[in-house]
């Protein structure tokens, strides 16, 4: 599994309104095909633990958790959507921090 080929996006802008709702929107060269590779990159990139995936008729949901924190990476086929998701809104500064870290690679 090649990891190199993934490539992505903040906008800090949307970001922050978004992450106030515990949600923070990815632009990416990602796929329905390649969605699963990229979130298990994207999670050994936080150094996270992979808790599970599932898949829907247009969504793909992975659950994962980083630092003692539950988030989902989620994908959806129809607009081509992709985010990352807190289970708790009171961890927005857990999301904060990860926007950070991702903005970095």
């Amino acid at each position: 599994m090649s990891f190199t080929k993934f490539s992505f996006k903040l906008n800090f802008t949307v970001a922050q309104a978004d992450n106030q709702l515990g949600i923070l929107s990815i632009d990416s060269n990602v796929d329905w095909d390649s969605f699963l590779d990229f979130s298990k990159w994207l999670i050994s990139m936080l150094d996270a633990k992979l808790i599970s995936h599932d898949m829907g008729a247009d969504i793909h949901h992975v659950v994962f958790e980083f630092e003692g924190t539950r988030l989902f990476i989620i994908f959806e086929d129809t607009s081509n959507s992709l985010w990352l998701e807190l289970d708790n809104n009171n961890d927005t500064e857990v999301l904060a921090f990860i926007a950070t870290l991702l903005n970095k690679s």
